[in-house]
């Protein structure tokens, strides 16, 4: 008798280890059987409406099988019960697939806040620069077919761009000076809270699209035009002058692109290694004509020097006059310079990380996505895989008595964590003998 009631527990864990619904469903997906294996997660939704999981996989599913809406609808439905990392980034893909440039840049930001691995972050990071760009490059398009409809009063009264300054008056061993002092201006100005500073790659794709000189490009005229396909409403526009053998001049004027009116600056002189004593005196004018007082915090921050190093300086500004036509690997070797001439220089380290994704921005649209969705699915495919036995038949081995340490539940069951490396051996220990035949 004893012997038969031994074997009770056992026959109830075999039962016990059978695959669960979640489990069904994941193995189906990962077969490629989606409608399957979406109503094997609709029937685990049904038991367990609060499974994130499982309602994750369903937008996965359906994001493979290609019904957007539907994924969509499962994905929000795991991001408001447990979010992360793989929901939000296949929201990401929901909303690119249909040219959501902005909600899909928003989900993939989401995704890097529950601090994916290094990998998976790196992946993240790049496409995100790549969208950007050509959320940017669609902008403008859109903006330079419909340049008619635009109403500038739409325009918000507080954003401002800083177009390149003109050169052609430099020699050529400093003309790439020029783009470094609109590039800190652009920075400068974005440190004064009331003002939105536009994007300046932004700037580049309209000098690009509309095929403009240097010249014309900054030259006042043009300002009103630029400023309306920007959505800028104010442009600020510079050139920059050589003055005998070292000294540099920098003519200047705000633009209002409502109404054409200019207002320019005070002409800002000084020697070429005092760079940027020309360059913050410039700030601090273009800011007394747009009428805005500065705070004590605002005006120190202005005020700070990125580099007091000339070479550095000057490598960092070739980076830019070379990274603007596309070419990175000698803006890369460029930026480099400029960080070993001043390890300090913390502009030219962030320069060197950015062009780390410029393969991203250069890709077509296309190209990019497909390689950026194929990398989704391999690098979080990890989460909730069917590796091991689920929360139910964790349970049941532990309600058996077989487990004892509710800490090795995420060895076994679904869990956000990654599965450890290392495996856990269960050992049944079972008295009595189960081949007798009474």
């Amino acid at each position: 008798m004893l012997k038969k009631i031994l074997i009770i527990p056992l026959l109830l864990l075999v039962i016990g280890c059978s695959q669960s619904l979640y489990m069904q469903g994941r193995r189906l997906a990962d077969e490629g059987e989606y409608d399957r294996a979406i109503k094997t997660f609709y029937e685990e939704i049904r038991v367990n409406p609060a499974n994130a999981d499982a309602w994750r996989e369903l937008g996965v599913a359906f994001y493979n099988k290609g019904d957007l809406p539907k994924a969509e609808e499962a994905l929000k439905q795991a991001n408001s019960i447990r979010p992360d990392t793989r929901s939000h980034l296949y929201s990401g893909l929901v909303y690119e697939k249909q040219e959501l440039y902005d909600k899909a840049i928003e989900a993939y930001r989401m995704s890097l806040s529950y601090d994916p691995g290094g990998k998976t972050r790196n992946l993240v990071e790049q496409h995100l620069s790549g969208l950007i760009a050509r959320k940017m490059e669609s902008e403008v398009t859109t903006a330079i077919a419909n340049e008619d409809k635009i109403n500038v009063a739409d325009i918000p009264e507080n954003t401002i761009a800083v177009v390149d300054f003109n050169d052609e008056h430099l020699p050529p061993e400093i003309a790439p000076i020029s783009k470094g002092l609109a590039e800190f201006t652009a920075l400068d100005l974005a440190k004064v809270k009331s003002l939105k500073v536009i994007d300046r790659l932004k700037l580049d794709i309209i000098q690009k699209e509309l095929k403009l000189s240097a010249s014309a490009y900054a030259d006042p005229q043009y300002a009103p035009r630029v400023g309306k396909l920007l959505g800028s409403n104010k442009i600020v526009t510079g050139t920059v002058l050589g003055i005998g053998d070292e000294g540099i001049r920098l003519d200047g004027a705000v633009v209002n692109t409502r109404d054409s009116s200019s207002a320019a600056t005070e002409p800002t002189e000084g020697e070429v290694k005092n760079f940027f004593k020309v360059q913050k005196n410039f700030v601090f004018d273009i800011i007394d004509k747009l009428n805005i007082t500065l705070t004590q915090e605002e005006r120190d921050a202005i005020e700070e020097i990125p580099t007091e190093s000339y070479l550095a300086f000057m490598a960092y500004c070739r980076g830019l006059d070379f990274q603007s036509r596309g070419m990175y690997s000698e803006a890369h070797q460029q930026f480099q310079q400029a960080a070993g001439a001043d390890q300090n220089f913390g502009d030219a380290t962030e320069k060197i990380q950015e062009l780390a994704f410029a393969p991203a921005i250069s890709l077509d649209g296309g190209q990019a996505f497909q390689q950026f969705e194929s990398s989704v699915g391999a690098e979080t495919d990890w989460m909730g895989a069917v590796e091991g036995m689920d929360e139910f038949q964790v349970l049941n081995l532990m309600n058996s008595g077989f487990i004892s340490d509710p800490n090795l539940f995420n060895r076994f069951g679904n869990s956000p964590i990654r599965p450890p490396q290392t495996d856990v051996t269960v050992t049944l220990r079972i008295i009595g003998d189960i081949d007798a035949t009474q």
